[in-house]
């Protein structure tokens, strides 16, 4: 709660109308009174705010639904929502099997999205595809309708100048990619862990009950676990994301010498290519070398598909590294006791997959976890990491300011 008084009343404002134009985002349907009674602040307050906002072109009020109305007595009630084409933002994850761009408007909503190749080694070529992609959406929209660019890397970064730290592209390191980009466009330009920015979307669009702390639980390239509490994402000053990926599953001393095996080297999504390609070299998995053969490449689309379809070998290997995850997510569970563990994973379309990792994770969580903690499965959409980074933009040059 923040009291109307002291010193400053314009800092006072300025600070309600952040958390109010938060509530109005993360809402279903923001009503004013419930806006009120969630923040505790007066409902004067809240709608002087509001009106102000109406009179900037930011906020606009609708009728609630049917559905909604049903839920409500007395007179009809007017929810306040953002003016979607108020302003956007553009969100970019430089993944690591490909780049996928996305145009937001206010209210969180893709307009219009776009895929491409993997982006380039080469730093100085890279911002070249980047500055491509930019402009195709520039075209959509006002210049000065953008708030911002979003982009997430794998990696470590330096959030307030928008350096990568360290990413597994070399070239890419110690660039300042955000001032960069920044220069480009005359825009405020935001670079994070992409997992990190996929945690902070996942955060924004929850129309639910929120839970007060949760563990994203992230596997591609590698596995990856950043920390939600209380809306906040927990890092250090590195802004990496939580590299579960890099925890030891086991450690052993063989004949004098030292073996440790990672979480990534048992159950990522590369630790699992790894094991295709060895089982392929002895002579196994014929169906998965037959459609290599016949063109197709490597990825989680065609071993997902190979399993779902009965190819026993597959299953085995994908059961070994849902194994490992399992044991990746109970290690977090028992050492931080979140209220909620969300999945965020291609493997874990499949239903089948799904079951046997909580299966095998409640195995291992400790006392009152197997009961308390929730594992929640995110519908995977290919998109949620630049969706994220677009949000995050908006949170960060819109909502919180």
């Amino acid at each position: 709660m923040i009291v109307e008084s002291g010193n400053s009343l314009q800092e006072t404002k300025r600070r309600n109308r952040i958390l109010i134009k938060n509530k109005i985002f993360r809402m279903e349907h923001a009503l004013r009174n419930e806006i009120a009674r969630e923040l505790g602040l007066t409902l004067p307050t809240i709608t002087n705010s509001i009106n102000e906002m109406i009179r900037e072109g930011l906020v606009i009020t609708e009728p609630l639904s049917q559905e909604s109305r049903n839920k409500n007595s007395g007179r009809r009630p007017l929810a306040v929502a953002f003016r979607r084409e108020a302003a956007y933002a553009i969100g970019i994850e430089l993944g690591p099997y490909y780049s996928r761009v996305i145009l937001v408007n206010l209210r969180g909503e893709a307009v219009e999205s776009v895929t491409n190749p993997k982006a380039s080694e080469s730093y100085g070529k890279m911002m070249s595809e980047l500055e491509n992609l930019v402009e195709h959406f520039l075209h959509r929209i006002d210049r000065d309708q953008l708030i911002g660019i979003g982009i997430g890397v794998p990696g470590f970064v330096d959030t307030d100048r928008g350096r990568i730290r360290y990413t597994f592209r070399e070239d890419w390191n110690g660039k300042t990619l955000g001032e960069d980009l920044g220069r480009r466009f005359s825009v405020p330009v935001s670079v994070d862990n992409n997992t990190r920015l996929r945690a902070t979307g996942y955060e924004m669009l929850l129309r639910e009950e929120r839970p007060g702390m949760f563990a994203y639980f992230f596997v591609s390239r590698g596995i990856a676990c950043p920390i939600l509490m209380n809306d906040l994402v927990l890092s250090g000053d590195s802004a990496g994301a939580g590299e579960l990926g890099q925890t030891v599953l086991l450690s052993s001393d063989h004949e004098g010498q030292k073996r440790t095996v990672t979480t990534d080297q048992l159950a990522s999504e590369s630790a699992l290519f790894e094991l295709c390609r060895r089982e392929m070299a002895e002579g196994r998995l014929a169906a998965l070398r037959k459609r290599l053969d016949a063109g197709e490449e490597l990825t989680m689309r065609l071993i997902l598909e190979l399993q779902m379809g009965g190819d026993q070998e597959i299953d085995a290997l994908i059961d070994s590294c849902i194994h490992g995850q399992a044991l990746a997510m109970a290690n977090v569970v028992n050492l931080l006791n979140p209220n909620a563990v969300v999945v965020d994973a291609y493997m874990m379309t499949w239903k089948t997959n799904r079951e046997r990792l909580v299966a095998y994770a409640r195995e291992h969580f400790f006392g009152m976890n197997e009961k308390d903690v929730e594992i929640r499965f995110r519908e995977y959409d290919s998109y949620d990491g630049a969706l994220g980074a677009a949000l995050g933009c908006i949170q960060k040059n819109f909502l919180n300011i």
